[in-house]
């Protein structure tokens, strides 16, 4: 069986369209989707809609969070928070009081078996939406923060925006990347495909070119608040 899961799409529904055709061209059966689906980007209409109408689940993520809620003091850097806020804003006002209340009621987490691989998925940490974890973070802050609140065999998540796989002991974690707004340099889409076979599970960490020029002629087209900024990420692949 082959299962997709994307994450931290922001808004930017020419990175998603891209992914979506990469993933129906390898042949996925489900798609998982790890938060971040909205806010940040020009079109979280859209892409919620696309979201909505091809997931098998769906969980939440800081930013789903923050469409709902607001960009809170201290969650984000001084010197950020009024632009940030201005994208949420935003971000409010392409969606409905529905689509805003069916990202409020997303759940946290998501834990699933295919064949007979336990596998458990979150945005961030399992209890924290803003935690971070990163591929370097010492093996017991891991224990803690992740593996203890589950046992399965592969652990996926987002919120970072740095794809990588790790092995500890017996279990395996991965970062999806981000579908909209990578960080690690490589200004492409990034997802990731679990081949599960038999008690055997491949992962296949996916990177998808998609059409930047019209990415940025869409924040400029909707008059988005930080164009400039959003256009860097998507031109350099780095916050």
């Amino acid at each position: 069986m082959r299962v997709a899961f994307i994450s931290d799409i922001h808004g930017n529904a020419v990175a998603l369209r891209a992914v979506l055709e990469d993933i129906e061209q390898t042949g996925c059966q489900e798609i998982y989707v790890l938060g971040d689906i909205c806010y940040r980007g020009p079109d979280p209409k859209e892409c919620l809609e696309l979201v909505q109408s091809v997931a098998t689940d769906v969980i939440k993520g800081n930013a789903d969070e923050w469409v709902v809620n607001g960009v809170q003091r201290g969650q984000v850097p001084e010197q950020r928070l009024l632009v940030m806020r201005a994208e949420q804003q935003f971000t409010v006002n392409q969606l409905t009081t529905g689509d805003i209340q069916y990202l409020d009621q997303l759940p946290m987490t998501l834990a699933k078996s295919n064949g007979g691989i336990d596998w458990f998925a979150f945005h961030a940490t399992p209890n924290d939406l803003f935690a971070v974890v990163q591929a370097t973070t010492e093996e017991e802050i891991v224990e803690r923060q992740i593996f203890g609140a589950r046992e399965a065999s592969v652990y996926l998540y987002g919120h970072i925006h740095l794809p990588y796989v790790r092995e500890i002991g017996q279990r395996t974690i991965v970062n999806l990347g981000s579908v909209g707004l990578p960080f690690d340099g490589i200004p492409e889409a990034s997802y990731v495909v679990l081949d599960f076979d038999g008690t055997r599970v491949n992962i296949n960490l996916r990177r998808v070119p998609y059409d930047i020029d019209e990415a940025i002629r869409r924040l400029r087209e909707v008059d988005y608040p930080n164009v400039p900024y959003i256009s860097k990420v998507y031109r350099e692949g780095r916050p």
